[in-house]
């Protein structure tokens, strides 16, 4: 049966290399996706919800009056004259050009600044409406020249430079937004990639079969035979010697294609040795000999020879007490498990707890359906 301490075996490294050699391109397209949504989802969000705000700058320059001692007055700064605008006698001067507009409004907009030289006072105005900040900007203008006209400290104030209301507009953060879907799909992608790696059963190399369960890995069955030989000879060995005497060889096919599998075997086991199995075009990844044309192939599917192994091929799925016994009889069946396929390690645990139960012997496993880049590559 089942053995659970694979599963604290450390990371078998090859194997997750040659996981993400055939999903990278999957990671790399979601991080292009990523992007494009990332932008897509900026421009959308900043024309639908970006505030409309307009802003307004207005630069005014102070003339200081002196005190009694003839000392100049200099001691504004920057945020005394923000308080200063905020303040009755000033905001009210401000109001009296616009009566009809709300106090508390006219101070929150307006923010006055003394940048460097305490001569030079800029306000801004910052609000929703265009002709709000602009007759807001005319009124602090105005409201401003006629405060210094009834302060002590003051002998004047007058606008040097005052730039209309413009329409303000957020920072272009395409590129930005464009890097962080690209990273956050990406991410998400290779964190599915790792977890479906984890929870992966398949079983795709021989090893896989001893970690796991008490059987024999017998081989695997390439899906197309071009120069790996060596696979079919070791196959081959493996299962003469596991079956030992008998000429009668039962197996039970996982992926449910027995057909397919037993003409396999029929060509692993019957068919004269001296030549190569190769993938013949056409021949959709079944065992095939090796032969110059299609004309010849069929001629030699044709002969009729007497052959050495009698063997039966069984889908999983169609196990029954009569095949069960015959099995029993025969001393025994092989079973096939697909390539790769994680739902049919729990068919073959299935079959396999049946077969303990039934007191049927197993030869041992054989992987069918192999993909024979993978296995060069992890080989190798």
């Amino acid at each position: 049966m089942k053995n659970d301490e694979f599963r604290k075996e450390a990371i078998d490294l090859k194997r997750l290399g040659l996981y993400f050699s055939k999903k990278i391109w999957i990671v790399l397209l979601m991080v292009v996706i990523g992007g494009a949504i990332g932008a897509l989802s900026y421009q959308v969000v900043k024309s639908v919800n970006m505030p409309v705000e307009y802003q307004a700058v207005s630069k005014l320059y102070i003339k200081f009056g002196q005190d009694s001692t003839g000392q100049v007055y200099q001691y504004y700064n920057g945020y005394t004259w923000n308080e200063l605008l905020d303040a009755d006698p000033i905001l009210n001067c401000i109001m009296g050009y616009i009566p009809t507009y709300d106090k508390e409004k006219v101070a929150k907009a307006t923010d006055a600044k003394i940048l460097s030289d305490v001569r030079l006072l800029t306000v801004t105005i910052n609000g929703e409406d265009e002709k709000f900040v602009r007759e807001v900007q005319q009124a602090v203008e105005s409201g401003l020249a006629g405060y210094a006209t009834i302060s002590d400290e003051l002998v004047g104030i007058t606008t040097i430079k005052s730039v209309p209301p413009t329409r303000i507009y957020w920072v272009d953060r395409t590129s930005e937004s464009l890097v962080l879907g690209a990273v956050i799909l990406g991410l998400i992608t290779l964190i599915i990639c790792i977890f479906r790696f984890i929870i992966d059963e398949g079983i795709y190399v021989q090893s896989d079969i001893t970690k796991r369960y008490d059987e024999k890995a017998l081989g695997v069955m390439p899906r197309n035979q071009k120069g790996l030989q060596p696979y079919l000879n070791e196959l081959k060995a493996n299962v003469l010697y596991s079956i030992g005497d008998r000429k009668c060889l039962f197996a039970i096919d996982i992926d449910n294609h027995a057909d397919l599998r037993a003409q396999d075997f029929e060509r692993l086991l019957n068919w004269e040795e001296g030549g190569s199995l190769s993938g013949l075009e056409g021949s959709s990844g079944e065992l095939v000999w090796h032969v110059n044309d299609q004309d010849e192939f069929d001629d030699l599917l044709n002969i009729e020879k007497e052959k050495e192994w009698t063997i039966t091929v069984l889908n999983e799925g169609t196990v029954n007490s009569e095949n069960l016994e015959s099995i029993r009889k025969a001393k025994g069946a092989i079973l096939l498990v697909p390539f790769g396929v994680s739902g049919a390690t729990r068919k073959l645990e299935r079959i396999i707890s049946l077969f303990k139960t039934q007191g049927i012997e197993i030869h041992g496993i054989v992987i069918t359906e192999a993909d024979e880049q993978y296995l060069n590559r992890y080989y190798s």
